[in-house]
């Protein structure tokens, strides 16, 4: 079963004329194979202890011809156009991948010396109970489970005979990966996705029209064209429904033409018709020479007959390996003969289900790794490794052929994307401006006309400062809390796209930048009759604050943005939105106290002191106090004068004035870059 399996890799992956290889790759003696500097080192067991190993060069191995299989040439409109057309496959093959977990009960195995195959041109599918090891296996190959401190994963994984490594990003991006739960905008409709997806990750060389033929066709082949335009929807807006969400995931995938793709229970809530598409489309997807791995739990007899190759797992080891067509002689060859008129999958799932691990492997399941494997190739640089995932660039083709869009685009279609969203998330953005506008009511009522009080009495000059303070701090709170919620939220559509390479994290960030400083400066900005009325429109007026209209509004605008830099900060901090809340009294609460309207700055412990000046708060009330009180402090005919009293107890200096701005804005920026390398950092885990 397992030589017959890997004399296709063999097949595909050599010339006729590469003797070297066939020479050691057909001698089962081979026990240890090491690789240093370009060269294969193999150990036989009589030479286990020699001092000199046999060592074969590169030129030896004859590793040029290999190459030969993944030359490319320039693609015509026609294959442009085509989501089926005819690709480069690469052939997958694993072996002694082990998941360990560390529990306070001892370790427990996952997954144990578990090997197979993924030819080109066919669909393998991973069936098994519940706890089988089938997502685990999936996320190993996939480069989405690595060792942690409680989980050990090691493998050996090759593809097109060369040892990689699928956490690199570079391997990575090259793997279409559709997991089991959904995660696509909500507010993009089918369309819009499946078109996003193969702007960004298609070479720049495809049209607008080749890209709009490749989706049209996408869509009809998995039976979305009724639903094309309608939004995906979520938890805020209806949407589509559960099957045709999950069919979208696929086709978002399926429409860059990638040549391995890896999917998560891929027909998980469709019914036995929807199922049955989707593996059709897989199926042709297959035929233009893609590999094709899922996880499937009990698919139908239909489904099940349609596969090519079935990898059966049962509590983290292989039980059976090999083709669909000879499962049923296979099992019967084992005691378990199948009742005729019986779903294959059903009666697998009942044998390995029914029986004792131990029973089934003296009736001879779980059978051991028995290919006869050449040693693996390392690949030397960045060029081999795109060698060995089928992406190769040469010289007598044009970028345009494999190279994706520049970063402009990147930025550009991110941020369209981002105004629609938000043109169309009308509850989000509904609640948040009317919270806003009720809040500045609320104020403006409360602190009325108290602007324009006395200067010298005391109580009336308390209220007067309250209202400019109550003013910043709802600026500062309502623009900063929907920003901190947001980037947990929309985490997992952008660690799957990041993933599978539609765009850079910088790219995204600056996207996401843009975006905020306009709904930012929305709220901010006095609106009139088609814009809702936002804070400063009401309470300014309302409150009848003495500064210059225009200066209050760039104070209010520098610590809006100052503060969602650090709600950014914060909310790529952390991996759940439920969480991003309790970070809300970390956000605000220091501001308030730094701030210098609860307590006096010269009042607070000179250890603690030095936190003010991490606080946009602080800067910002420096400004609005030199705007609002300046000049009365500077009128030596007002006595007392309490805003000279009030600027001296919080240090505040007109000759500081650029100071004040400048470390506002550094704030903005470091927070920023803080929030940038964090989310890079943190895009190099999945869930």
């Amino acid at each position: 079963m397992a030589e017959d399996g890997y004399s296709k890799f063999l097949s595909y992956l050599q010339n006729a004329e590469d003797t070297t290889t066939e020479s050691y790759s057909s001698n089962g003696t081979s026990k240890h194979n090491i690789v240093e500097n370009g060269s294969v080192q193999i150990l036989s067991p009589d030479e286990e202890d020699a001092d000199a190993p046999t060592t074969y060069t590169r030129s030896e191995l004859n590793i040029s011809s290999r190459r030969k299989q993944l030359s490319r040439r320039a693609s015509t409109t026609e294959e442009r156009r085509n989501p089926f057309a005819e690709r480069e496959g690469n052939a997958l093959i694993w072996r002694n991948v082990n998941m360990t977990l560390s529990t306070k009960q001892g370790e427990k195995k996952l997954l144990n010396d578990v090997w197979g195959e993924v030819p080109p041109g066919e669909i393998t599918a991973i069936m098994g109970p519940s706890g089988a090891g089938k997502s685990s296996l999936l996320n190993v190959l996939a480069g989405r489970s690595r060792s942690t401190a409680k989980l050990n994963v090691q493998s050996e994984i090759r593809m097109n005979e060369y040892l990689v490594d699928p956490t690199n990003i570079e391997v990575r991006k090259q793997i279409a990966f559709v997991a089991q739960d959904d995660s696509l905008s909500f507010t993009a409709t089918p369309r819009e996705a499946i078109r996003f997806s193969a702007k960004l990750r298609l070479p720049r060389i495809t049209t607008d029209n080749e890209i709009e033929e490749l989706a049209d066709r996408m869509l009809a082949e998995l039976g979305l064209k009724d639903c094309a335009d309608t939004m995906i929807g979520g938890s805020l807006i209806k949407g589509i429904s559960g099957g045709e969400r999950k069919r979208t995931s696929v086709g978002v995938e399926l429409v860059t033409k990638p040549s391995l793709v890896f999917l998560d229970e891929p027909t998980s809530g469709l019914d036995s018709f929807s199922a049955m598409q989707v593996i059709k489309v897989l199926k042709k997807i297959a035929h233009a020479g893609c590999s094709v791995l899922f996880t499937i739990h009990q698919p139908s007899s239909d489904v099940f007959n349609s596969f090519d190759r079935l990898i059966l797992l049962n509590k983290g080891m292989v039980m059976y390996q090999g083709p669909v067509s000879e499962v049923p002689e296979y099992f019967a060859r084992h005691n378990h003969p199948m009742p005729p008129m019986f779903n294959p999958a059903d009666w697998i799932m009942d044998v390995a289900n029914q029986y004792s691990q131990e029973q089934l492997m003296k009736e001879g399941f779980f059978c051991k790794d028995e290919r006869n494997m050449p040693p693996a190739i390392v690949p030397s640089g960045n060029d081999e490794l795109l060698d060995s995932l089928g992406v190769s660039r040469h010289d007598d083709i044009s970028e345009d052929e494999w190279k994706h869009v520049g970063f402009e685009t990147e930025v550009r279609l991110l941020f369209k994307r981002e105004l629609i969203h938000t043109s169309r998330n009308k509850k989000g953005v509904g609640a948040r401006f009317a919270l806003t506008m009720f809040m500045s009511l609320l104020i403006g009522n409360i602190f009325f006309g108290v602007g324009g009080s006395s200067m010298t009495d005391p109580s009336e000059f308390n209220s007067h400062f309250g209202a400019m303070i109550m003013v910043l701090m709802m600026s500062m709170f309502g623009t900063a809390m929907p920003t901190l919620l947001s980037f947990p939220e929309e985490r997992p559509v952008f660690l799957r796209e990041y993933s599978t390479n539609h765009y850079g994290v910088v790219a995204y960030f600056m996207s996401r930048l843009a975006n905020e400083a306009v709904i930012t400066f929305l709220q901010i900005l006095v609106c009139l009759s088609a814009l809702l009325p936002v804070l400063l429109s009401i309470a300014y007026p309302l409150v009848d604050l003495q500064s210059n209209f225009l200066h209050f509004l760039a104070i209010e605008y520098a610590l809006a943005m100052s503060s969602t830099a650090l709600a950014v900060l914060l909310g790529c901090a952390v991996e759940d939105p439920t969480m991003a809340t309790e970070f809300l009294p970390l956000l605000f609460v220091p501001q308030l106290l730094f701030a210098g309207f609860f307590v006096r700055t010269d009042l607070i412990p000179p250890w603690l002191r030095w936190a003010q000046y991490l606080c946009a708060l602080t800067y910002g009330v420096r400004l609005a106090l030199l705007a609002e009180f300046g000049d009365c402090a500077n009128d030596d005919s007002i006595f007392p004068n309490l805003c000279a009293e009030l600027l001296d107890a919080n240090d505040v200096k007109e000759s500081e004035t650029s100071l004040y701005w400048g470390v506002l804005w550094t704030l903005f920026f470091v927070f920023r870059l803080a929030g940038l390398t964090l989310l890079r950092k943190k895009s190099t885990k999945f869930y």
